[in-house]
């Protein structure tokens, strides 16, 4: 029994100290995007929820609710200050070069923003003695985001092709979803975020 209490006592120190800590550091401000889609087809709800979980997990932070160590920037700020970007702008701009005024609008450490730039899947016939059906599939992704420890606007990209007949690793939302993988990986989401928490 005295042990059990010592243990839940030491446990509470434990998150004392861990909150005393969290509440002494400035917490890394992120400007998440929801994925926004610029391609000819639109994903169903079920894959377009899959992508943006793939996000979420390369920003989640454990037990973030007691470190305190992340503070994300709600969506409707993350959009009013992509639209003043956009107006502030002059002629034709890229998303990425749109990134820095949006981070400095928001005084975000960290903005990522996934797009879906490329989604579309047709069949055709091929015409031989069996006259079998062929999956046309393609995915793109784009990461653009900016990135205030290294003064950096970054934009990484993967796409996916798939032109057989039909197999579940074909289907446009699995391409979709190895694209995003890529892509989230090539942008070093994950790492930006461990990078400052470890500091």
């Amino acid at each position: 029994m005295k042990r059990k209490i010592a243990l839940l006592w030491a446990l509470f120190m434990l998150i004392l100290s861990v909150q005393a800590w969290a509440a002494e550091r400035t917490p890394l401000r992120v400007a998440q995007f929801p994925l926004l889609i610029q391609s000819y087809m639109t994903p169903t709800q079920d894959a377009h929820d899959r992508l943006e979980k793939l996000v979420d997990r390369s920003l989640h932070v454990p037990l973030n609710g007691t470190l305190k160590a992340v503070q994300y920037i709600p969506e409707k700020e993350c959009w009013a200050a992509l639209e003043d970007a956009r107006n502030e702008a002059v002629g034709k701009v890229k998303l990425k070069d749109l990134m820095r005024s949006v981070a400095e609008k928001l005084n975000a450490d960290l903005v990522v923003m996934p797009v879906l730039t490329g989604y579309e899947q047709y069949q055709t016939m091929r015409w031989n003695r069996w006259g079998r059906y062929i999956v046309h599939s393609y995915a793109a992704v784009e990461i653009v985001g900016f990135d205030k420890a290294k003064a950096e606007s970054f934009s990484k990209g993967a796409s996916r092709h798939f032109n057989d007949e039909y197999a579940m690793q074909g289907d446009v939302s699995q391409l979709a979803y190895e694209a995003m993988e890529e892509a989230l990986q090539s942008a070093k989401i994950h790492d930006r975020i461990w990078t400052w928490k470890d500091r």
